[in-house]
């Protein structure tokens, strides 16, 4: 179908010319050369979020390896009965198959989903640029794609990439319900309904698509049946779902008050309009619905042609309250989540559009409109710089898990992951990380079970600050994890670079390992001149660490006792 919204240019009885300049805009705006430039901005966004997943970690994360368990045979091969069982009250069905091809042909790697997940991002951007009013100026249809992308991308939203296993549920079911609404734009209702179903069979939020069906066939008009049966089938998928959901803990103290759910619902909506404060993220989201408040107030807003946008709002805004009523309980910031983002967006981008549209039919003369949508997705972009710090750095000892899986100390995350002797054959079965030839020590050599000289170690000395190149390091803490101990400390080596920290037992065989070159900003204080990149987290049985090894680039070995000094009452 195509859109006969119409620009008509504004008569005030002046025949004058139009100005040069004027008429220059005009045909820039109207350059599809131009346009395509723009547009090509678009993909910067989806450059970043690459970057930022090929530096996450290769290890899965918590939900993953429990539907994994679900969903395979102890062979591997997929086991379609655990499918229907409910994750964290969400259906993962589709999801979980994401989960399954990964694992099964990419040994499980996050970074690969991490990418598949941008391709999902990707065709929903592309979608939702298909879905643009044609009758728009080329250069202000191309503004808009680039800050819908900026949005889609935004920095608040990096949970969902470098967590894959979140951007594979969130992300694939709105890709499924901008399909589906797409569709139902073009009156092709049987298949919107199939994809709708689908939508819900990828993520909850997903369910509010049908109450969105309702009121697109209400606006265009169709016959009664068409607006009844989507709340039907929406009821129906939501009787399904109460029959298989499990009783759920609530996250902390009943906060069931109106007040409370507002807040949450608001500080959803806001989310993409603050860097980290949960009280503007409620004024901002106040402020976009205040905005859809004035547009239904617009007869050019409320055209029949633009109920797509106002469907997929309706979508947004009822998935949002979902996941308020859902998350009253888990505390007034909760609403900031980084993976609750998306709704953030999809509530975002159709007021853009719908914006745009009304300024444009408003004046003729409104051709600056593309750089505003252009700024409005920065703005969006620039503010997630926060949350995806705090993402990083939540995720800089992610790794270690894959070292405790190797090293036979998987229980020590107790719920973070599936019991040891459940998931290890499994993943062992599959050849899926870290039980394949991806994983290392790092030591460009020895490995777990290996065995190193004991008489080739020297002590590594503690921090001389009037010769700060000088090899040093420090064990500083030792957290006991049930059997294992997670060791933290920070070694340098200037002029020698550190490559590895292992432990060893008595005899010199290697039972831990971890991770290195982790952010010590407090060594560098200490320490003038030298890099901050000196902190290492190593996990190994808690009984039998009898040493800290630190290997070197040019292979020479220092060695630090497991002991943290002791800390003032």
């Amino acid at each position: 179908m195509t859109d006969t919204i119409t620009t008509e240019e504004p008569s005030d009885g002046d025949t004058r010319p139009a100005a040069p300049w004027l008429v220059r805009l005009r045909e820039r705006a109207t350059d599809n050369r131009l346009a395509r430039l723009v547009e090509v901005l678009a993909v910067l966004p989806l450059i970043a979020t690459v970057l930022d997943i090929l530096k996450a970690p290769q290890l899965q994360y918590t939900d993953y390896w429990y539907v994994l368990l679900r969903i395979t045979n102890p062979d591997g091969s997929l086991h379609l009965a655990g499918m229907q069982i409910l994750q964290n009250e969400h259906p993962l069905m589709i999801p979980g198959f994401l989960y399954w091809l990964d694992a099964r042909f990419a040994g499980g790697d996050n970074r690969i989903l991490g990418l598949l997940v941008v391709v999902i991002a990707a065709a929903t951007i592309l979608l939702l640029r298909a879905a643009l009013p044609k009758t728009l100026p080329p250069l202000l249809r191309a503004g808009l794609v680039v800050g819908a992308s900026a949005l889609v991308f935004s920095p608040h939203g990096l949970h969902n990439f470098v967590r894959a296993m979140s951007g594979s549920a969130w992300l694939t079911a709105n890709l499924l319900v901008v399909a589906a609404l797409l569709l139902a734009y073009h009156r092709k209702w049987w298949p919107a309904w199939i994809v709708g179903v689908l939508a819900c069979m990828s993520y909850g939020t997903a369910f509010a698509v049908w109450p969105a069906f309702a009121l697109m066939a209400t606006i265009g008009r169709e016959k009664v049946w068409r607006r009844l049966l989507p709340l039907g089938v929406g009821l129906l998928v939501v009787l399904t779902w109460m029959a298989l959901k499990p009783a759920v803990d609530p996250g902390g103290s009943p906060a069931n008050d109106p007040a409370s759910l507002l807040y949450t619902l608001f500080a959803v909506i806001g989310h993409l309009w603050t860097a980290e404060n949960a009280g503007f993220a409620v004024f901002a989201g106040v402020v976009v619905v205040g905005i859809y408040c004035w547009l239904l107030t617009n007869p050019v807003a409320r055209s029949p042609k633009l109920r797509f946008w106002w469907a997929l709002a309706v979508h947004a805004f009822f998935a949002s309250a979902m996941i308020a009523a859902a998350r009253i309980d888990f505390g007034a910031d909760f609403g900031l989540s980084s993976r609750y983002t998306s709704l953030s967006v999809l509530m975002a981008i159709p007021a853009m559009v719908l914006t745009a549209v009304v300024v444009h039919r408003a004046s003729a003369r409104a051709q600056h409109a593309w750089m505003a949508a252009v700024l409005v997705g920065i703005l969006g972009f620039t503010l997630g710089s926060p949350t995806a710090a705090t993402i990083r750095s939540q995720n800089a000892e992610h790794p270690l898990q894959a070292f405790a899986l190797r090293a036979g100390l998987g229980d020590a995350y107790g719920a973070v992951l599936p019991p040891a002797a459940q998931l290890v054959p499994r993943l062992e079965s599959m050849g899926h990380y870290p039980f394949n030839d991806d994983f290392t020590l790092g030591c460009d050599g020895p490995e777990f079970g290996d065995s190193l000289d004991m008489n080739e170690m020297t002590p590594l000395p503690p921090a001389d600050e009037r010769n700060p190149r000088s090899p040093a390091g420090s064990v500083d803490d030792i957290e006991a994890k049930n059997t294992a101990s997670v060791i933290r400390g920070w070694a340098t080596g200037v002029d020698d670079p550190v490559r590895c920290a292992v432990v060893v037992d008595a005899e010199g065989r290697i039972t831990g390992g971890g991770l290195t070159h982790l952010s010590r900003p407090d060594v560098t204080v200490k320490l003038s001149g030298i890099s901050a990149d000196v902190g290492y987290a190593v996990i190994a049985p808690a009984a039998e660490t009898a040493r800290v090894v630190i290997i070197l680039e040019s292979g020479a070995m220092r060695w630090l006792p497991p002991t943290a000094p002791a800390t003032e009452e």
